[in-house]
């Protein structure tokens, strides 16, 4: 009986506590008071940037010891992004208000409880802007892809300069043009050079290749410079690749001019 009148009383008096936990900290400032560093200074604002507080309203603040909404990241520190990954849920399982990332088309949902619904946003397109001093060597009858680019402008980071490739950064259609130069030497009489932009698109709503074609009929060897160009609108999917390349049959192996202006590439997106 005693046992149990204890027992009791250790129950009734533990209701009216009003407890606090620190984790990390002995003199907790809410509800539940995480220190991640176990630094923290109430004279130093910056010292709660590591720090996880649950006030008495429920109110949940990380990097901040008052927060003001059910979930504030505003800390001092200003590294304060919010991580959404993807769901397979359907959007009346998640039920309205929930929000996912589409990894395949860069975006966020929102549920409103029947579907999920895309944000209106705007990315930025592609744009690359690229000169070639390379002096690149074509040998002839082969076709080449032309490499060793600088790059000018890349919005999205989305050319290999090196190898030349670009990389569509989302689907959408992309505008391509090309022109270049060779260095100054002979060309064999009836010769010719085709230009090539290429993709590895496997989808069947746009053209592989856009071919342009030069050509030097005549009888006599002449020595002469020879350049062209070439454009080409294609409709990609994000992941796909342009390439650019030259198939030169003039008689013998030729180089790109030094001078990088001669020899550029632009890619649009739109």
């Amino acid at each position: 009986m005693r046992k149990k009148l204890r027992l009791a009383l250790i129950i009734c008096c533990g209701i009216g506590i009003k407890a606090q936990v620190g984790i990390n900290m002995t003199a907790p400032e809410g509800t539940v008071h995480v220190d991640g560093q176990k630094n923290t200074n109430v004279s130093i604002s910056s010292s709660y940037d590591d720090d996880v507080i649950i006030t008495p309203a429920g109110n949940v603040g990380a990097g901040t010891k008052s927060p003001k909404t059910r979930l504030d990241l505003r800390s001092e520190e200003r590294l304060n992004a919010i991580g959404i990954g993807g769901t397979s849920q359907a959007a009346s399982a998640a039920k309205a208000g929930a929000m996912r990332y589409n990894s395949g088309t860069q975006d966020l949902s929102y549920s409103n409880g029947t579907a999920w619904i895309t944000l209106a946003h705007k990315a930025p397109n592609d744009f690359v802007d690229a000169e070639n001093s390379s002096a690149q060597s074509f040998s002839n009858g082969v076709q080449t892809a032309m490499t060793g680019w600088t790059k000018k402008t890349d919005v999205n980071s989305s050319f290999n300069a090196g190898t030349g490739t670009f990389t569509a950064s989302k689907t959408g259609v992309y505008i391509v043009s090309f022109t270049f130069s060779l260095a100054s030497g002979s060309i064999a009489d009836d010769s010719r050079y085709e230009t090539l932009i290429q993709t590895n698109s496997t989808s069947s709503a746009t053209n592989k290749v856009f071919k342009c074609v030069g050509s030097y009929p005549g009888t006599n060897t002449i020595g002469n410079r020879v350049a062209g160009n070439c454009s080409g609108i294609f409709n990609l999917n994000q992941g796909d690749n342009i390439t650019v390349s030259l198939n030169q049959k003039l008689g013998s192996s030729k180089t790109l001019d030094s001078d990088s202006t001669l020899t550029s590439l632009s890619i649009f997106g739109l």
